[in-house]
């Protein structure tokens, strides 16, 4: 037992030079990226959320986020800036990401009261395994299920934990055989798994028994075996029996040039056909190495990325698929079934590579016909500073139905933003046609730590971001930001310049206070505000509060929760001489079900609606509307079906609406960002 706590002790030290370690009980993950303006964790330990786990740059450009987590295994990545992936160059172990790169992958165990992490292989690394010669045949496949045996007689029960389970030391029971032995089961496809018992829920335990050992991290050994298919069948084999094999082969160089030579006009004949992409024929053919894998695919932008459309098969060593495709421009990635998962992966002899979306990248070619003939050739890459451009356009239009008219047109209103964005500079430019014709423009300028500013607005409100967007009356201002201090100052006049307004405040990460005069801040012209936010089991909550010294005085508070699965806004504000009045906000995710609901406390309507999402593209709802009574003529009763499809670039929503007075309503809302 010591030891092993020596042995952990050490693992633990030569883990605090990697960039996750453990330390005060807590997971710390550091990243060095120089010119980011956040970086944020993202992972297995929360659904992959870009943006929920902001680091915390602690020196110019190096990052820390600590942790609470549990005993098991976790991957990882960091976001930059909230739009790019990037993994982890000193992560403990890799995995594949299913998108043609590779997560951060680590296993947090805990051992007499401390936490550790444990490392699985680096990519660029080769797993050693060392063979057990004195085993006995207690591990076999039976009817496609892989079966294990162990001998312990004074084990009250046992269970199987390993990498086919992330290492969970519950979740799969071994079932007693009587005199000692238990028998356990796994459902595996080809591939090389680690495992041990665990007895009586604490004592983790060797398989004696095992094809191979691997160091487990901790001064002992993992058993080790390979499940591989042989003629449709699986079976099950030591990793290292080929490693053998060829010291074997060493020794008697005779026998392995005679085998050699009996095999050498197969593999001339094979040889012909090499890794990544030719034409043969006029078809295209792919070709890469997976040897681990059971089945292979190849999915593009010439098939709709479908994961079963052109299948490959396996010539040699390779997998292969030939395709007929016309001249022009594609995309593509290889699909593997591996170990009964799907698995993504980028062609690494792509004769070119554009950015996935998702961190990673997908293999790109141009195919052109030259003198009759097919060609590949690799796309023209264009640097990220070619096009510092961006857009966005959002239309919203009602129509009403009448018998004369058919439909008759209410409401309409239009959008375009366009911006530029480099470096060091951001300014964007908002019109809407149906009133000022430029309705915001915006500049920013960063540099060596701080920010200057200009803006010009016409719009009373932004929708949806009453506290981010303070420049929102009509006038035009400059102003400072000194980003390492969170200090703002921002002086502004109307467009007529009679009326100045000003603005300053600090502010930090979870907290900040401002004071302005004549300044609109969410809801009328703001004399004190300031807001805190924090962690609320699980949720990022932020509660804003302000003073307008006037007659009435009125002040407010707003509510902000913000989690994976749900949001509520909760807005209270009162003037002195008036009712009190409230609003009232609250969505929630639940499975394939997006759920919101709304209040208005001073005049007794409500909101509800409910939409189910369809492959995370398409949306089927329903919602309902009640009316304002003390003016429902104007606010009656309301039924809403709608129907939706959205990807990252583009949404349109599509509403019909049927009121108490029988009156038809046909709502269209679309957005397309550029």
């Amino acid at each position: 037992m010591k030891k092993l706590l020596i042995l952990s002790v050490l693992l633990l030290s030569a883990f605090v030079f990697s960039d996750v370690f453990v330390e005060n009980g807590k997971v710390i993950f550091t990243f060095e990226w120089e010119g980011a303006k956040v970086v944020y964790l993202a992972g297995t330990f929360n659904n992959w959320n870009p943006t929920a786990l902001p680091m915390e740059e602690v020196e110019p450009g190096l990052w820390r986020a600590e942790l609470e987590l549990e005993p098991g295994t976790y991957q990882y990545k960091y976001v930059i800036d909230g739009t790019t992936w990037k993994e982890d160059p000193n992560a403990p172990g890799y995995v594949d990401d299913g998108f043609g790169g590779y997560n951060g992958i680590f296993t947090l165990v805990e051992k007499d009261g401390e936490l550790f992490i444990v490392g699985p292989q680096k990519k660029e690394e080769s797993k050693k395994y060392e063979p057990n010669p004195d085993r006995e045949d207690t591990i076999f496949v039976e009817d496609g299920i892989v079966v294990l045996k162990y001998y312990n007689p004074e084990a009250e029960f046992v269970t199987i934990a390993g990498s086919f389970n992330n290492w969970n030391a519950e979740e799969i029971e071994m079932y007693p055989l009587g005199d000692g032995w238990w028998e356990g089961v796994l459902e595996l496809g080809p591939g090389v798994y680690e495992y041990k018992f665990v007895v009586n829920g604490e004592e983790w335990v060797t398989d004696p028994n095992a094809f191979a050992f691997a160091d487990d991290g901790f001064g002992g050994k993992n058993g080790v075996f390979e499940v591989y298919e042989e003629n449709g069948e699986l079976k099950v084999k030591s990793p290292i029996e080929e490693t053998v094999q060829e010291e074997t082969s060493e020794e008697a160089p005779e026998v392995a040039q005679q085998e050699t030579a009996e095999a050498e006009p197969e593999e001339v004949e094979k040889s012909e056909l090499k890794e990544g992409l030719s034409v043969e024929d006029g078809f295209v053919v792919f070709a890469v190495r997976k040897p681990e894998a059971s089945e292979a695919y190849v999915a593009g932008s010439f098939n709709n990325w479908s994961t079963t459309a052109n299948p490959m098969e396996k010539e040699g060593n390779l997998w292969v698929a030939r395709i007929k495709l016309n001249p022009g421009t594609y995309q593509y990635k290889y699909v593997f079934t591996i170990a009964g998962n799907q698995v993504w992966q980028e062609d690494p002899n792509a004769p070119s590579y554009v950015p996935d979306g998702f961190g990673g990248k997908n293999g790109a070619f141009m195919l052109s016909e030259e003198d009759g003939k097919l060609v590949i050739k690799p796309l023209e890459q264009k640097s990220e500073s070619e096009t510092p451009f961006f857009g966005k356009y959002s239309i919203d239009l009602t129509y009403k139905y009448a018998t004369d008219t058919f439909l008759k047109s209410l409401e309409s209103s239009h959008e375009l933003t366009l911006g530029v964005k480099t470096d060091f500079l951001k300014a964007t430019l908002n019109f809407k046609p149906e009133g000022s014709f430029l309705d915001s423009a915006n500049i920013k300028v960063e540099k060596d730590g701080f920010e200057v500013f200009g803006h010009y607005n016409v719009a009373s409100l932004v929708e949806g971001k009453p506290y981010e967007e303070w420049f929102a009356e009509t006038g035009f201002g400059l102003g400072i930001s000194f980003l390492s201090y969170k200090f703002t100052a921002d002086v502004a006049f109307d467009t007529n310049a009679e009326k100045e307004r000003f603005l300053i405040g600090v502010s930090g990460e979870n907290f900040g206070t401002y004071f302005g005069s004549n300044y609109l801040l969410g809801i009328e012209k703001i004399d004190l505000a300031g807001f805190l936010s924090f962690d609320l089991l699980g949720a990022k909550t932020t509660v804003w509060t302000g003073l307008i010294f006037a007659k009435p005085v009125l002040y407010f508070v707003n509510l902000e929760v913000d989690s994976d699965n749900f949001d509520v806004n909760y807005l209270y504000y009162e003037k002195t001489s008036s009712e009190d009045k409230g609003f009232l906000k609250a969505s929630i995710d639940l499975f394939n079900l997006e759920l919101y609901g709304d209040y208005n406390f001073n005049n007794k309507t409500y909101t509800v609606s409910a939409g189910y999402v369809f492959d995370d593209t398409y949306v089927l709802g329903l919602a309902y509307r009640y009316g304002d009574y003390d003016n429902f003529e104007n606010d009656p009763d309301k039924i809403t079906v709608f129907g939706e499809l959205r990807n990252e670039f583009a949404s349109a929503k599509l509403g019909v609406t049927y009121d108490a007075y029988k009156n038809i309503y046909l709502d269209f809302q679309g957005e397309v960002n550029f």
